[in-house]
């Protein structure tokens, strides 16, 4: 029996061809909390950079930062996991040299220390329901010093990344985009997050269906009982899932919970 229903964002829940949720996607969610199972989204985002569209859904959890926060429909954290600050130091160094695209997810707001044009999503992010109140540009590259994030956006080029970290025994970059990186603690994923989740809801996996598209999903997919998969998704994740919908722009989310008897 489907307890909890857990899914990704971008390419998942959100439609990343027109920019927005469908409404198929609203009434699939809304039929599944009036049938008594909670919902939850997870994603490399932070819990208060999702956007109205996303709030308006009212998930019962979000596992933000790739599973390095999470916190309840109210916001209150139950779960962060901090990066060290030797690692922080040492990201802060290679994204100088390297002049790469660097913003740091902390508990509050997104801090802007290096060239955010090169980050692919942020001006997207920007412009779109999320707007500008959780970021801040921290042109003197200190927020730091006073409190330790959870993870970072990194750009930069994927050789260099893997010469200077790719032995890192503290550290995951968790690849999202050609050149972007997820940075999250050693071992920390989706993953990590829905093992921290079954242990404060009393969830078992096997009660848990998850939705996703992309590499970051992987760890996921492997812990939860059922995995859905987008039909736009990697192939890998295709090829983990108990069912393949059809894509995100088409009723994707709506047709897989019908399937299952869900809704």
């Amino acid at each position: 029996m489907i307890k909890l229903c857990v899914f990704d964002v971008d390419g998942t829940l959100y439609d990343l061809k027109d920019h927005k949720i469908l409404d198929s996607t609203v009434v699939a969610l809304r039929k599944l909390q009036e049938n008594g199972i909670k919902i939850a989204v997870a994603t490399g985002r932070t819990h208060y950079g999702l956007g109205k569209a996303l709030n308006d859904l009212n998930f019962d959890y979000i596992l933000g930062c790739t599973g390095g926060v999470l916190v309840d429909k109210d916001w209150n954290v139950l779960y962060r996991n901090d990066l060290l600050m030797e690692d922080v130091d040492k990201i802060n160094k290679f994204c100088e040299e390297q002049e790469a695209g660097l913003i740091w997810k902390f508990i509050d707001h997104m801090y802007v220390y290096s060239h955010p044009e090169k980050v692919n999503w942020y001006e997207g992010q920007r412009n779109s329901d999320i707007g500008t109140e959780p970021f801040i540009e921290c042109f003197e590259k200190n927020r730091h010093l006073v409190d330790i994030p959870q993870s970072a956006s990194v750009h930069a080029d994927p050789k260099e990344v893997e010469r200077v970290f790719g032995d890192s025994k503290t550290l995951d970059f968790v690849q999202y985009y050609k050149d972007g990186f997820d940075v999250v603690v050693k071992g920390n994923n989706k993953g990590i997050g829905l093992k921290h989740l079954s242990e404060i809801t009393g969830i078992q996996y096997d009660e848990m269906m998850v939705f996703g598209d992309n590499y970051n999903d992987i760890e996921m997919f492997e812990v939860a009982g059922t995995k859905i998969a987008m039909s736009n998704a990697k192939d890998v994740i295709k090829e983990m899932a108990t069912y393949i919908t059809d894509d995100c722009s088409s009723d994707g989310i709506y047709n897989a919970c019908k399937h299952f008897d869900l809704i």
